[in-house]
């Protein structure tokens, strides 16, 4: 058992290391209804499906979401005096070598260069917080895991030190009662050592009486024998 539980636990540890992370965002068109936009995109190193979950709650605390066919629109966005609550930006995550893509891009006006570039400059920050949000995230729920591995060790450690205990208190009674019983054996022995002696002299006894008995008799005889003999 200590040692299924002792794997577990560095199993968890293991797979719990983190390593630096790395942030991947650049500019990126994707097409929408046929329409590409331009925009903001950031490689993120996790699983997709939560990676997904994740940006979905983060722009749900920053904005009002709506889900359409193949993005979800955003509106009302603003992360830390960014992005600006008039525009309407559209967003969604894709797999992509594994990976969670998130891509956000300013939609529905047609903006010129220098507007765009100034939104996607903001998207881009807002996507590294965001970014980096997710490694937080999970940094956190890593630790929690190898803590919560850390109670159940611990837990476990104080089980095996009472278990130890109990054996300890077990042995201590079971060579006292070993004791105890080697010396009503060693008290056994001697008498039933002294009891065969008795059945032996008490063998013994009996013959002679027997022959006592016989001499007895023969003596009896002879005084009858000789009172016969008085006239």
């Amino acid at each position: 058992m200590l040692k299924n539980i002792i794997g577990i636990v560095l199993g968890i540890l293991m797979a719990n290391s983190v390593s630096a992370q790395t942030y991947q965002i650049k500019s990126e068109s994707q097409r929408i209804n046929s329409q590409k936009y331009l925009g903001v995109s950031s490689l993120v190193d996790g699983e997709f499906d939560k990676v997904e979950d994740y940006w979905l709650d983060y722009i749900k605390d920053h904005s009002k979401v709506r889900r359409r066919r193949n993005y979800y629109q955003i509106t009302q966005f603003s992360v830390k005096d960014m992005g600006i609550d008039t525009v309407v930006y559209a967003t969604r995550v894709d797999s992509k070598d594994s990976l969670g893509l998130i891509w956000i891009a300013p939609i529905g006006y047609a903006y010129d260069e220098a507007d765009l570039n100034k939104l996607n400059k903001d998207l881009e920050k807002i996507l590294k917080l965001g970014t980096r949000g997710y490694y937080v995230d999970i940094a956190q729920k890593k630790i929690d895991q190898s803590e919560d591995a850390a109670v159940v060790m611990s837990k476990n450690h104080q089980k095996l030190i009472y278990k130890g205990e109990t054996l300890t208190d077990d042995l201590v009674a079971a060579e006292l009662l070993k004791s105890e019983l080697e010396a009503r054996l060693e008290e056994t022995n001697l008498k039933i050592k002294v009891l065969n002696q008795q059945i032996v002299d008490n063998k013994a006894d009996v013959v002679n009486a027997y022959n006592d008995l016989e001499k007895i008799k023969t003596v009896i005889n002879g005084h009858k024998k000789s009172l016969e003999k008085i006239k």
